[in-house]
């Protein structure tokens, strides 16, 4: 049984093209138009994602460049082409440089090129695809394995990273920012330097208590530190920039690292938010601590934090379970912290396999005892 067509979506100003595309090609594709730029994102919002987009270059309003450059910043998998009728193609280098344009094709196009072109396109967005796939299920995973042992190891940072990806995720999804692995790496990553703090100083950092000069200088160092950490490992340079950007206020620029400057201007809130939770705020006190702060973030990204399902309560009611009856995804709504007084995981921490491992592991050694009868948490 055939498979789906490809989803193909043309932009162009001319009617008479737009008809011509779905009559020529519309066997074959799955054909989508619009007539304008703004037209052609509310199409993609409505209809995507597609494979390939192609947009003619002028158009009133917004041209095609600008349009693909939007696009660009909803979807990085999608491939985009640039028809145009212009002699002088050279002018339009930075055009394509900008947009990451897959190919320039001159305007008119004959069906047959065009087919052709489409086909190495969608050859193309494979190829993205599954670059993504081997990211996302690799990379991404081993380092999820990684930070999954650092939460049992150091619960309270990276119980906290925990927390501040989950809500940094929500408010990009808000603002249908493409943020794919990087967020969540980024995210877990960004806490590798508390792991340095000398045992007897991290609650206090946590806290955000009062700090010295000679400490508040080696917190700012963090993100150099954890930068050179990674600068090695192939395919992270994306993150090291966003763990060099968190603590910096936004800059809207054009240009390289627009995404990053971005993503970790969501992190940076998401964490500031989760400080002052942990410090005993109500979400209105928290609201009213950060809108002055407002022009230093992602423009509407405080808006997007409140709209989030993170914070309209999104999940099901509160239960009590005893800690040898913790499945993963659950979400900790209390510490669990042991008889002795040690804490094994702050509130929020979700519950992953390795957490559960640890949970046997106490079991085993010290026995039920150890652990309180019950824990509150979100299933």
């Amino acid at each position: 049984m055939p498979g789906p067509k490809p989803k193909v979506l043309f932009v162009d100003d001319e009617e008479a093209i737009l008809k011509a595309f779905k009559l020529n090609l519309g066997r074959k594709y799955s054909v989508f138009i619009a007539e304008s730029g703004n037209e052609g994102l509310r199409v993609l919002e409505e209809e995507g994602p597609f494979e390939v987009i192609v947009s003619d270059f002028s158009m009133p309003g917004m041209n095609g460049a600008d349009f693909l450059e939007k696009v660009r910043e909803q979807n990085k998998e999608v491939v985009t082409m640039l028809l145009t009728g212009q002699a002088n193609f050279d002018d339009l280098c930075d055009v394509v440089r900008r947009g990451e344009i897959f190919r320039l094709l001159g305007k008119p196009c004959s069906p047959k090129a065009l087919d052709e072109n489409l086909q190495q396109a969608l050859r193309q967005h494979q190829l993205i695809s599954a670059e993504k796939e081997l990211l996302e299920k690799t990379l991404n995973g081993a380092i999820g394995a990684i930070t999954s042992l650092l939460s049992a190891a150091n619960p309270l940072f990276f119980g906290r990273a925990q927390r501040v990806k989950t809500l940094a995720i929500e408010v990009a999804r808000e603002l249908k920012i493409d943020h794919g692995w990087r967020l969540q790496v980024a995210a877990d990553f960004c806490y590798l330097g508390y792991l340095t703090l000398p045992q007897d100083s991290q609650q206090n950092v946590y806290d955000g208590g009062e700090l010295t000069p000679e400490m508040q200088k080696i917190i700012v160092s963090f993100p150099s530190f954890v930068s050179n950490l990674l600068k090695d490992i192939p395919r992270l340079n994306k993150i090291r920039k966003i763990i060099e950007f968190i603590q910096a206020d936004y800059e809207d620029t054009v240009g390289e690292f627009h995404d990053e400057r971005r993503i970790a201007s969501i992190i940076r809130l998401a964490q500031e938010y989760d400080q002052y939770e942990t410090k005993g705020y109500s979400k209105g006190e928290i609201f009213e601590s950060l809108r002055p702060l407002e022009t230093i973030f992602l423009p509407g990204s405080l808006d997007a934090l409140a709209n989030t399902r993170e914070l309209h309560g999104g999940f099901m009611d509160p239960s009590k379970v005893s800690p040898a009856n913790l499945k993963p995804g659950m979400r900790l709504m209390e510490e669990l912290v042991l008889s002795d007084g040690k804490m094994l995981a702050p509130l929020g921490s979700m519950v992953s396999l390795s957490f559960i491992q640890m949970i046997q592991s106490h079991l085993a050694a010290l026995g039920e005892a150890v652990f309180p009868e019950t824990i509150e948490v979100l299933a």
